[in-house]
């Protein structure tokens, strides 16, 4: 019976999500597959209720798609006092998020201004892969109905 402990651990290990540290939010688009046709990113914090109650909707989304639609959760945790990367990272293995996601660490105004909104989290675009918007959606998420969306503009792209 040993043995079945380093193996839930690997596989534990092997469907926790990718965190990457960005200050710049130019080069969230860089984290992204070059291969993806859309890329949905999703802005929230650990301290944003709706946020938290929005995790099981992106999970859905993005088992909902194969590799032509990639997402990155954007984590603006870093934005208040005692901000902790590893609760974050906690977090995101709690509720089984396996997409990837940055820990941004520069200021809000810039994220608030590259992607055009008014602070107010979570917020949800969906970019081309030439970086073009081309939908986005206030509050938290409805899987169904992103899931739907997403399907429109994948079909528009053939």
């Amino acid at each position: 019976m040993r043995w079945l402990i380093p193996i839930l651990l690997v596989a534990n290990v092997a469907n926790a999500a990718t965190m990457r540290d960005l200050k710049d939010p130019k080069k969230i688009a860089e984290v992204f597959p070059k291969t993806a046709k859309l890329r949905v990113v999703n802005v929230w914090a650990t301290w944003c209720a709706p946020c938290v109650a929005e995790m099981p909707e992106l999970r859905a989304i993005d088992a909902a798609f194969g590799p032509e639609v990639a997402m990155i959760g954007v984590s603006a945790d870093d934005s208040v006092p005692d901000a902790d990367r590893a609760k974050v990272a906690a977090f995101l293995d709690k509720q089984k998020i396996t997409y990837t996601n940055v820990y941004y660490r520069g200021t809000v105004d810039d994220l608030m201004t590259f992607y055009r909104f008014e602070g107010t989290i979570p917020i949800t675009l969906v970019f081309d892969r030439n970086g073009k918007e081309l939908w986005r959606h206030d509050g938290p998420v409805r899987s169904a109905d992103a899931i739907a969306q997403i399907k429109k503009l994948l079909r528009r792209l053939q």
